[in-house]
């Protein structure tokens, strides 16, 4: 299997967790947000709509008349942000509804099912990590809420801590605690998401830093020469590699078009 499709499956399993959180109905900025690191080909998300229709997943705000008509990598950094507090505070209310028609785990039947993971039967196994994690949703509901407020929405923390505990579960070897085992890849997959959020938010501000300095040097430029400069002048002047001022001016002039044409 290729990382790129190791990839996609981290993002079915992702957007299969989301609809879970949402009573099944998901929007586009979910959809993207499952999927966003990774380059789609048109086939592929052709292969997202078809795992949403076999999972019964509702999209809420987008009817397609073509899989073709969505640039999920373009529209990636326009709909990711944070939800407002009060829908986030609203989403968990229903989800905590959901969890409610969960059976807890007894410590007998995690201890028994603890075992079973450690069986040569694969049947058992599964049976066992499915009840494991399905067992310990609300501990990683829990666990989300000791990161709330550092930049992300309460229900991205939940649905990372989520497919952390699935993949946790289904990788126990026994060398260590099985609490202890979920706890460290719970937290640290919600730490991971924080960090790369994080270094997310930086580099689109060094980006626009930088389109604002570009664009800063052109018209300062024009004005002293009195005439179009190109990027090599733009270049030279401020010591950046022409094919990134390129790359930043084509992107202006693009925006500038669809403002127009807005």
């Amino acid at each position: 299997m290729t990382k790129k499709m190791t990839s996609l499956d981290k993002g079915f399993a992702a957007l299969r967790n989301i609809a879970f959180l949402k009573n099944g109905t998901v929007e586009v900025a979910d959809v993207l947000r499952a999927f966003g690191n990774i380059p789609l080909s048109d086939e592929e998300i052709r292969r997202i709509y078809d795992f949403m229709a076999a999972e019964n997943i509702a999209l809420a705000d987008y009817e397609p008349a073509g899989t073709d008509a969505v640039n999920m990598n373009e529209l990636v950094s326009e709909t990711w942000g944070e939800a407002d507090s009060e829908a986030d505070r609203k989403l968990l209310d229903f989800y905590e509804e959901d969890l409610a028609g969960i059976a807890p785990l007894s410590r007998q039947e995690e201890e028994n099912l603890t075992a079973a993971l450690l069986q040569a039967d694969a049947a058992a196994r599964q049976a066992a990590a499915e009840r494991l994690t399905e067992g310990n949703l609300r501990w990683v509901m829990q666990i989300a809420k000791d990161y709330a407020g550092r930049g992300l929405p309460l229900s991205d923390l939940i649905q990372e801590g989520n497919l952390a505990l699935w993949e946790s579960v289904s990788r126990f070897d026994g060398t260590a605690a099985l609490a202890e085992t979920l706890e460290k890849d719970i937290r640290g997959a919600i730490k991971t998401l924080l960090k790369e959020e994080g270094a997310y938010e930086r580099t689109e501000n060094q980006l626009v830093n930088l389109s604002n300095r570009i664009l800063d040097t052109v018209k300062e430029m024009e004005e002293e020469l009195g005439t179009a400069v190109t990027a090599a002048q733009i270049s030279e002047r401020l010591g950046i590699p022409e094919a990134r001022v390129d790359e930043v001016l084509r992107q202006s002039a693009k925006a500038m078009k669809n403002l127009e044409n807005g």
